[in-house]
């Protein structure tokens, strides 16, 4: 079966950021686990190598402020040579991607902690007692990127932003390498996987299991040694040990014992899956959460109604601005729900939102559609506000897809901000709906920039990181006397000091969704599957 061009753009993307070394965990797994389930994806590999990284096609289109240039020696440039030199190329990255997933058990990431690079929450507990108690330890709270977590006794829940859940049983010690990756160094865990989280990887010094969407356990006994039980799905497992490196795949009910003496058989395996398998009751750590809705079902009119998926929220109603008679007649569209809005990049729309330019926790969600044929002129934020600081001032955040090549592939998605942006995998520009989730977490510093995590479909992909100095994004709200036009939701423009700009989104939106809290993963794949909260925050926000 050939490739689509969704599946094209996406594996080009993967070739490329793999030789610019900025290949994150999540493509990393994504890329490993095609070429070894498609043979066209390997061929289309192969010939990849001969194609050229040219941003000469996509600088003709950009109508915005010139972006900085990329210095020499950071630009690939890969001629058209002989099929050698492909060949050359494609064995160099075949060993590079070889390398990084058969590498030993990685060791815990202690130094240089970022405070604000968290990478998990911890989501539920039982009779926990910590051996070294930190304000990181307590319920709801986040976990940062190289923390360990030492258990002395009962049970933790941790929920990493992947979407990987792992319950600890004390005494046990977890270090939390990345939202895709953790080492156990002793105790046991058993991590739920769902499909979202794909590739989610635990370790220790024996052995690194690679997640197939799964349920399985790890039991560490701190000598180096572990039992590794599969109670759903499937698990790759590569043992480090001193007859060398080998990798087996172990399905539902199958189990092994790894150590540095080699692979055997787990003892009393039919007793150990009776453990693990035992139902574990857990106190859940969920915060009331408020939902303020559009659904965009209106039959008509420049009035687009807010509810909280169910009671009406008049205060919030947007409205259809720059827009004709004639055209408000065309806006409705089927949608990924019932109805949709589109744009057509020249009207927009505005919403009162009390408390939105705060520096407080929020989840942003939506589906949206754009044309395989859109421009760059037409890149422009779905969803805009602006945000206030007393260091970064007053400041924009756009929602759209990405339009700068030197800062990651054309038409993903993209969240600018106060002092960063991220970039995601996806691409959006295929004409097929696409969900889209971006949380903001402001940090333990106040004035510091927020932290951003985005879901495309339900997947994690793309963090936030410091904008290049100068940009407009990062400065021009930082003027004197700028913004006055805070709490206002825009939707489908660019917004500027005092009000929108001219610079508009074209595509359809459907079902808009803004939560006071920093949604959990599952929480965001709830919404996107059910189109309404799931039922345990529906009853926290009655409540």
């Amino acid at each position: 079966m050939n490739l689509s061009d969704n599946e094209i753009l996406e594996l080009s993307e993967l070739c490329s950021a793999l030789v610019d070394g900025r290949l994150t965990d999540a493509q990393r797994s994504r890329l490993t686990q095609w070429l070894a389930a498609s043979e066209p994806a390997r061929q289309y590999y192969v010939r990849a190598m001969g194609l050229s990284a040219s941003l000469c096609s996509y600088a003709s289109e950009m109508q915005v402020e010139a972006p900085d240039a990329a210095p020499a020696d950071k630009i690939i440039r890969v001629g058209f040579g002989s099929w050698l030199g492909w060949l050359a190329a494609a064995a160099c990255l075949a060993f590079m991607l070889y390398v990084p997933f058969h590498r030993p058990a990685p060791e815990p990431v202690t130094a240089n902690l970022q405070p604000e690079e968290h990478v998990a929450r911890l989501t539920g507990a039982r009779d926990c007692r910590w051996s070294h108690p930190a304000p990181s330890t307590q319920p709801g709270s986040y976990l940062r990127k190289g923390e360990m977590l030492d258990l002395a006794a009962g049970l933790a829940e941790i929920t990493f932003d992947s979407g990987a859940q792992v319950v600890l049983e004390g005494p046990a010690s977890l270090c939390l390498n990345s939202a895709w990756d953790a080492t156990l160094l002793r105790g046991a865990l058993k991590a739920n996987v769902p499909t979202e989280a794909m590739g989610f990887r635990v370790s220790n010094a024996s052995v690194q299991v690679v997640d197939l969407g799964t349920v399985f356990t790890m039991v560490a006994d701190g000598s180096g040694a572990a039992d590794v039980l599969v109670l759903k799905g499937m698990v790759e497992t590569s043992s480090h040990d001193s007859t060398g490196q080998r990798t087996i795949v172990l399905h539902e009910n199958q189990s092994r014992h790894f150590a540095q003496s080699g692979i055997s058989k787990v003892s009393d395996p039919a007793q150990k899956f009776a453990w693990v398998a035992q139902p574990v009751s857990l106190e859940h750590f969920a915060p009331s959460t408020r939902y303020v809705h559009w659904s965009f079902d209106e039959a008509g009119g420049d009035v687009l109604k807010a509810d909280a998926f169910g009671a009406p929220l008049s205060a919030f109603d947007a409205r259809l601005e720059a827009i004709s008679d004639a055209v408000i007649a065309t806006v409705r569209t089927d949608g990924r729900w019932h109805r949709a809005l589109r744009f057509n990049g020249h009207h927009y729309a505005k919403a009162a939102f009390p408390g939105l330019s705060g520096n407080s926790p929020h989840t942003v969600s939506f589906w949206v559609k754009v044309p395989e044929d859109v421009q760059l002129s037409s890149a422009y934020a779905m969803v805009a506000w602006t945000a206030k600081g007393e260091k970064l001032g007053s400041h924009p955040v756009h929602i759209g897809w990405n339009r700068n090549p030197t800062e990651g592939t054309v038409g993903v998605l993209r969240t600018d901000y106060g002092g960063g942006f991220a970039v995601g995998a996806t691409p959006l520009r295929d004409g097929r709906w696409h969900h889209i989730a971006v949380v903001f977490v402001p940090g333990e510093d106040p004035d510091a920039p927020v932290e951003v995590k985005q879901y495309v479909d339900g997947h994690f992909e793309g963090e936030g990181k410091p904008s290049p100095p100068g940009t407009e994004v990062s400065e021009k709200f930082r003027e004197p006397g700028a913004s006055t036009i805070g709490d206002t939701l825009w939707l489908g423009c660019r917004v500027g000091n005092n009000g929108p700009r001219r610079d508009r989104f074209r595509g359809e939106m459907d079902e808009l969704c803004i939560a006071d809290h920093a949604l959990s993963p599952g929480q965001i794949v709830a919404l996107m599957k059910d189109n309404r909260p799931a039922p345990t925050a529906l009853a926290a926000r009655n409540q």
